[in-house]
């Protein structure tokens, strides 16, 4: 590895007691620290963190690391996205990917970050829509941090757009934004408010979309499918803005829908994270928070 790689100057600046400790509270023990394992239920600490080998090893599970793969498990991620959290936490700058050298993945990321692009310049063309949004009291600041954005009432607007940024039909599918038929591709999104929906490091890896006006046949919200980076029973919206008040505070709440999430950080509830509203996403909610933290589960009504 270069010495002067982006891994090797984050492991120079941060710690693994460092990192671990903001997650998990760490107990010294000798030369080393001690703690609850964070990857399995125990009651008597096996979990084991050494700054001498900046690693960690769980007597009891087997789970052994340094910080990015603790990155990694903890917050559900891929190495790139542990990362862009450690690279941001260290103050390292990343050097931007070639075209040529992306990965499926990555070209999937880009995909949704420019449909993201798009939905939010329809938004700003919109004063219509804009003023609902307002009406639900929603503020301007608040629009732009969870980069609400629009998809027009057309067929193919996304899909020519990403087509003109560079995007193959097959990239713009596999990323959840186009359906195939046999006259084409056609947008999934038309008509909608949209709400990005990003993984734990802010990577934007779906969309929820609200219908605007209701034509009385199409469903009230309609969501992404499960892509290569996306995995809706796997994702709580809002985490990645909730994590660190979560921590804090060691405790969550949880609520349905996008809105209701929304109005509650703009409120200054920011540990609040919510799901589509299943029980099974509920049931799972308490495995997807960070750390021991307990779960408020909140029904709103907006």
């Amino acid at each position: 590895m270069m010495i002067n790689s982006p891994v090797q100057q984050i492991k120079e600046r941060l710690s693994i007691e460092e990192i671990v400790s903001s997650y998990i509270k760490l107990e010294k023990a000798g030369a080393n620290f001690k703690a609850r394992c964070p990857f399995h239920n125990e009651k008597t600490p096996s979990f084991f963190v050494s700054p001498d080998r900046a690693s960690y090893y769980c007597f009891g599970c087997g789970a052994k690391g340094d910080i990015f793969s603790f990155i990694e498990e903890f917050e559900g991620l891929d190495f790139k996205g542990a990362l862009k959290i450690l690279a941001e936490r260290a103050g390292i700058p990343l050097v931007q990917y070639s075209k040529e050298k992306e990965g499926e993945k990555e070209k999937l990321y880009r995909a949704m970050e420019e449909a993201t692009k798009f939905f939010e310049k329809n938004l700003a063309e919109n004063k219509k829509i804009l003023e609902y949004l307002k009406s639900r009291g929603l503020e301007e600041k608040t629009i732009g941090d969870f980069k609400i954005g629009f998809s027009l009432l057309d067929w193919r607007t996304l899909f020519e757009y990403l087509k003109s940024k560079g995007f193959s039909d097959k990239e713009i599918e596999l990323a959840g934004l186009v359906k195939k038929t046999e006259k084409g591709f056609y947008d999934r999104f038309r008509g909608r408010i949209m709400f990005p929906i990003s993984d734990s490091s802010g990577r934007i890896i779906a969309f929820s979309g609200r219908i605007f006006e209701d034509d009385g046949k199409s469903a009230k919200y309609l969501n992404s499918p499960d892509t290569p980076i996306f995995s809706k029973s796997a994702v709580l919206y809002g985490l990645d803005k909730a994590k660190e008040s979560i921590r804090k505070n060691n405790f969550s709440i949880l609520v349905e829908g996008q809105m209701d999430l929304i109005l509650s950080h703009q409120a200054g509830f920011r540990n609040t994270v919510a799901t589509s509203g299943t029980l099974t996403q509920i049931g799972q909610a308490l495995m997807l928070l960070p750390g021991p933290a307990k779960l408020l589960f909140l029904s709103v009504w907006m």
